[in-house]
């Protein structure tokens, strides 16, 4: 006769047969859950009689307690659709606390939901299905998904938005660099101009001087050898003289008009204040100023500080 579980491998014949705890594993089995499909020790068995969800489930018990199930395709098939408990690997979730909405084992009901409300999830798992619960979940899994289209629509749009808003700005930028580089040039052709024109009057007037000392020179000169040509007689020396001395005159006024004439219009270059303070501030003449805009984008929404 085949072997079923909750036999001890290596046991004997049906006679010798022990029949093991499904729990516990290594515990000996004092009864069969008939709903349940598994055997249970004495603790296991209390267990199954004290919770509410389990207490119907017929339990076989002494002489009607089987050493070998006749079902046992039937009780592989409904184990292996049990999940094993996160916390108690050897127990499957059979349980669900509506107190605590939590997925349970008999050990974890036993533990920590004795008191709550629970239910038998091979009971209720049909009518779930079936249900409003289930129906909402699935619609709202629906809209979710819906809604993740949409978000991905959104931020396709915004990141066309971002480049483009990046672009705009970055021409401003660069035109306003050529707005000010154009008004900069234009001013240095003014300055270089004012410049030209202070240059070209000072040197105007100076080379006017430098022609008068020249003709100024030369009448010194012809008075000098005249002076000198009547070195031997005196009284023609005395006679010239005379006579040069209104013109000796008129070379000393003239040659001290061309002394305080001599001179130029010094001129510097004065820094705008206000320009010093935009080459000295390191952001520049132009910021960036955030815009506090709320967008607002189907169900979410986004801030722009």
């Amino acid at each position: 006769m085949a072997e079923v579980d909750g036999r001890k491998p290596g046991s004997a014949g049906v006679g010798s047969a022990v029949m093991f705890c499904g729990p516990c594993g290594d515990v000996k089995a004092s009864s069969f859950c008939k709903d349940c499909h598994e055997y249970l020790c004495s603790s296991c068995t209390k267990c199954h009689e004290r919770l509410e969800t389990i207490k119907h489930h017929q339990l076989l018990k002494g002489t009607q307690f089987p050493l070998v199930y006749p079902t046992r395709q039937k009780m592989a098939s409904v184990s292996e659709s049990f999940e094993k408990c996160s916390d108690h690997p050897l127990e499957d979730v059979k349980i669900f606390c509506k107190t605590h909405r939590a997925l349970c084992c008999v050990a974890c009901t036993a533990a920590l939901h004795e008191h709550c409300k629970k239910d038998y999830i091979p009971d209720i798992a049909q009518s779930y299905v079936t249900g409003a619960e289930y129906t909402k979940l699935q619609t709202d899994i629906k809209d979710l998904d819906q809604l993740g289209v949409q978000c991905h629509a959104d931020i396709d749009r915004c990141m066309k938005e971002v480049d483009e808003l990046n672009w705009d700005e970055v021409d401003k930028l660069k035109k306003y660099k050529e707005d000010i580089i154009e008004y900069l040039n234009k001013r240095e052709k003014e300055l270089i101009a004012e410049m030209q024109q202070l240059h070209d009057h000072d040197l105007s007037l100076l080379k006017d001087i430098q022609a008068r000392l020249k003709t100024w020179q030369s009448d010194l000169s012809d008075v000098k050898a005249k002076l000198q040509s009547h070195q031997q007689s005196t009284y023609k020396l005395f006679i010239t003289a005379k006579r040069t001395q209104a013109l000796v005159n008129q070379l000393q006024e003239s040659l001290n008009d061309m002394q305080q004439q001599t001179k130029y219009q010094r001129y510097m270059l004065v820094k705008d204040p206000s320009m010093e303070r935009i080459l000295n501030d390191t952001t520049g003449k132009a910021t960036l100023k955030l815009a506090d805009v709320e967008v607002k984008i189907g169900n979410w929404t986004m801030f722009y500080n």
